[in-house]
């Protein structure tokens, strides 16, 4: 009895129909929540323990906070409007920026897809409508890996996937940042160059179509 081959990785975040017959998909992965929102989300707490003074201020009846509540309600009126007042105001416009601050971050966590194929290095954009750039394998020339101390300990960093010889829209040199276990990303597509390599050495040399896109 013929050996079965192995299972296909099926993507879950990569749009299934952009992967050829014969391509396996190695890995696929999102930047990490903590690369982008524990900066917005300190601000936006920060925000919030300022809303609450102000209201503090605006109304004597709540609970003060601490010394804060007193030493906002001692600063000068502005414009005919007590510190109360302009307080509150400043507090909502603070909340909306840091609001508008964390659906950006959003927004460029959810749009962008990054994948390793046995074929390519595939960055997909976008949620309803899509766009796809790829680097084929066979261009690619390395992989650079960058980390902080502080992005060690929580295992993420940013990947240069360097290319040449590329045509239409390019994403070879461009820093990805926050890429979950980046030396794992850097691994697959060092195999898989090394796969090919091995491949053109054999004559076996076919290259996936997606014409099916």
């Amino acid at each position: 009895m013929a050996a079965s081959s192995p299972a296909k990785s099926l993507p879950k975040l990569l749009k299934a129909t952009y992967l050829a017959d014969g391509e396996q998909l190695l890995r696929e992965t999102r930047a990490t929540r903590l690369y982008y929102f524990p900066g917005p989300v300190f601000w936006f707490v920060l925000v919030l323990i300022f809303d609450y003074v102000a209201l503090s201020v605006r109304y004597p009846s709540w609970p003060q906070l601490g010394g804060l509540s007193s030493a906002f309600a001692k600063l000068p009126t502005i414009g005919g409007s007590s510190p109360g007042s302009y307080l509150v105001i400043l507090g909502l416009l603070l909340t909306i920026f840091v609001l508008l601050w964390i659906l950006v971050r959003f927004l460029r966590w959810a749009t962008n897809v990054y994948a390793v194929t046995t074929s390519r290095v595939i960055l997909q954009r976008g949620i309803l409508g899509r766009d796809f750039d790829e680097i084929p394998i066979a261009q690619v020339r390395g992989v650079d890996v960058h980390q902080s101390v502080g992005q060690r300990i929580l295992r993420f960093g940013s990947v240069t996937v360097s290319a040449e010889g590329g045509t239409g829209r390019s994403i070879g040199n461009e820093i990805w940042h926050g890429i979950p276990k980046p030396f794992e990303f850097q691994r697959l597509v060092e195999n898989a160059t090394q796969g090919l390599s091995r491949n053109v050495g054999s004559g076996n040399v076919g290259g996936p179509s997606t014409s099916g896109r």
